[in-house]
């Protein structure tokens, strides 16, 4: 207790500084982090019950045929190519009543294939048919 008393007074005013900046400001700045976490935490686990959501977890990595596979369980004809810059060209025929099925079929690739669907997609009538082309690339 005698040492603080020998101390210079600079000494003195910067630790009184460096008290004062610690209960002001670090403090309070880190009671605030903790409290904003669980409020956070609380919040996300909130959203979590919200989400009635049924997503498949198991997102597959894109492979030409496993994809053909896939694509011809939900119409007949399906032709993938592969193309410059790492794409893959899909043509996919099918009749123009199974157009619903379709466009949920082109919502559900993003959740069962780690693919980026480019915004050109090319839809083309034929007789009683549509044949849709659509470029896809891996991530």
């Amino acid at each position: 207790m005698s040492s603080i008393f020998k101390m210079s007074t600079v000494t003195k005013i910067f630790l009184f500084l460096s008290l004062l900046i610690l209960f002001l400001w670090v403090i309070p700045t880190t009671k605030s982090y903790y409290k904003n976490r669980d409020i956070y935490n609380k919040k996300i686990e909130e959203l979590e019950k919200l989400d009635k959501r049924d997503i498949k977890r198991d997102i597959k990595y894109f492979h030409s045929e496993v994809f053909t596979t896939y694509a011809k369980n939900f119409f007949d004809d399906v032709n993938v190519v592969s193309i410059p810059n790492n794409e893959y060209r899909v043509t996919i025929s099918f009749p123009i009543n199974s157009i619903s099925k379709f466009y949920n079929f082109l919502e559900n690739i993003s959740l069962n294939y780690k693919v980026i669907i480019d915004d050109d997609i090319i839809f083309k009538q034929k007789d009683k048919n549509i044949s849709v082309e659509m470029k896809l690339r891996p991530y």
